[in-house]
């Protein structure tokens, strides 16, 4: 009988923890989809079904059966993502697993843990320090390997440092490849233009220099004159992760839902409300970081040197910008009584619209520079440095009431800063300093 009672007893506690590791498991079956706000899947929870964030942080513990996607804003694995990672604007760092892709187009990708398919990053550093079972294809940041790539590695950047293992080839357009001296590469190692370091116990399969350039050649290439235009290659790089951008945030505006079982709009109803604002501001954010690049890959010394004396020339700059705020309307009215200056006003506008966007690029440059020094003591590559920096001034514009009034500083301090060094045809003040480098001075 006492027997029987024991057993009674422990199949109803086996029966209660039953219950209990049941009530803890909690299981979505859809797609989850948020307009803006963080998100975050919980410890013990699966979602079956993708993740899309328009604007926001996404942090995953528990497990995704999908896709996790974030148009503006960092992406968190600790836990498991059976599907992609993509993130258009923001960090990507995985120290769980991924058995899919990792995309990262404006921001740093840091790999700890596992990557079942392939890496790319194209606006941002790169560092492998966990298991990439694919190739690693980084764009114009500095690539990092004390990690394990099992397929090709491939750059665009100024440097990649390999003091781990890449069981395929390693290939790089312009730049140094490092290799420290327990690594390990399988296959080719190719510099296009470029040098290679190689430490003693390196180990490679072959290494091959097309066009052998100094350090100091280097350095000029990416220092001294900015991301130098190398062709149209370098614009439809540039073109294709914009339009990246914008394309998945048509897509995530275009069905949002702000739980599985919620409601979702149109986003062409969308554009009298918040939603609206926030997609005219994003939408503003790629078309000025599209002019931003352009410009500086073009007038690199010229963008810095604006972007330099609005430290250097406070003065000046916000003289020449209130300045050219106050008598642009005048003396638009003015040429347009004459009748004969009429011409003359499309000049005018064609002046004011250069200046601004010879200063804004110049503003971003600075802005990102600052962020980017303060943060990492690393090399910083100028696009996106660019980036960060249009990220910013357009994310303080995008504030009720508050936007408006910073937006039209920054007109007055970008046009005053094309203005004031003569559309950056002058060199900083002997007082003044630059922003943070954007690579490192050795």
């Amino acid at each position: 009988m006492k027997k029987a009672k024991r057993a009674l007893v422990f199949l109803l506690a086996l029966l209660l923890l039953a219950g209990v590791a049941a009530a803890q498991e909690n299981i979505i079956e859809g797609d989850i989809n948020k307009a803006a706000g963080d998100l975050e899947i919980l410890r013990g929870t699966m979602v079956n079904g993708n993740v899309t964030v328009n604007m926001g942080e996404v942090d995953i513990l528990g497990t995704v059966n999908g896709n996790v996607s974030n148009n503006m804003g960092q992406i968190t694995v600790h836990g498991e993502v059976n599907g992609n990672v993509e993130a258009n604007m923001g960090q990507v760092l995985i120290t769980g697993s991924v058995s899919g892709d990792v995309v990262g187009r404006m921001g740093e990708v840091i790999v700890e843990g596992v990557v079942g398919g392939n890496v790319k990053a194209e606006l941002g550093a790169v560092q492998i320090r966990g298991t990439v079972a694919g190739g690693v294809d980084s764009g114009l940041g500095e690539l990092r390997i004390p990690g394990e790539v099992l397929g090709n590695v491939s750059s665009r950047g100024r440097k990649v440092i390999i003091t781990g293992t890449v069981r395929g080839d390693v290939s790089i357009a312009r730049g140094i490849v490092e290799l420290g001296p327990e690594s390990e590469v399988g296959g080719r190692v190719y510099v296009e233009k470029g040098m290679v370091k190689a430490a003693e116990g390196a180990r490679a399969g072959s290494i091959e220099v097309a066009e052998e350039l100094s350090e100091a050649e280097i350095d000029r290439l990416f220092r001294s004159e900015g991301y130098r235009f190398h062709g149209l290659d370098d614009l439809e790089d540039v073109g294709d992760i914009l339009g990246a951008v914008f394309d998945r945030f048509v897509r995530a505006l275009s069905s949002i839902r702000p739980s599985p079982r919620g409601w979702r709009f149109s986003p062409w109803i969308s554009q009298f409300g918040w939603p609206g604002r926030v997609a005219r501001g994003l939408l503003n954010m790629v078309v000025l970081f599209a002019l931003a690049a352009l410009t500086f890959t073009l007038f690199p010394r010229q963008v810095q040197s604006a972007g330099e004396a609005v430290l250097s020339r406070t003065g000046a700059v916000l003289g020449w910008g209130l300045l050219a705020l106050v008598l642009a309307i005048p003396l638009m009215i003015l040429l347009a009584i004459t009748i004969i200056g009429i011409p003359l006003i499309f000049v005018e506008m064609l002046a004011l619209a250069l200046a601004g966007i010879l200063g804004y690029t110049g503003l971003s440059w600075l802005v990102g520079g600052k962020v980017l020094g303060a943060a990492s003591a690393g090399t910083v590559n100028p696009l996106g440095t660019i980036a960060l920096g249009v990220l910013i001034l357009g994310a303080v514009s995008m504030i009720p009431l508050a936007g408006s009034l910073f937006s039209l500083v920054i007109f007055v301090l970008a046009v005053g800063a094309a203005l004031a060094t003569r559309f950056g045809s002058l060199g900083p003040a002997p007082t003044g300093g630059p922003p943070a480098p954007t690579e490192s001075e050795s």
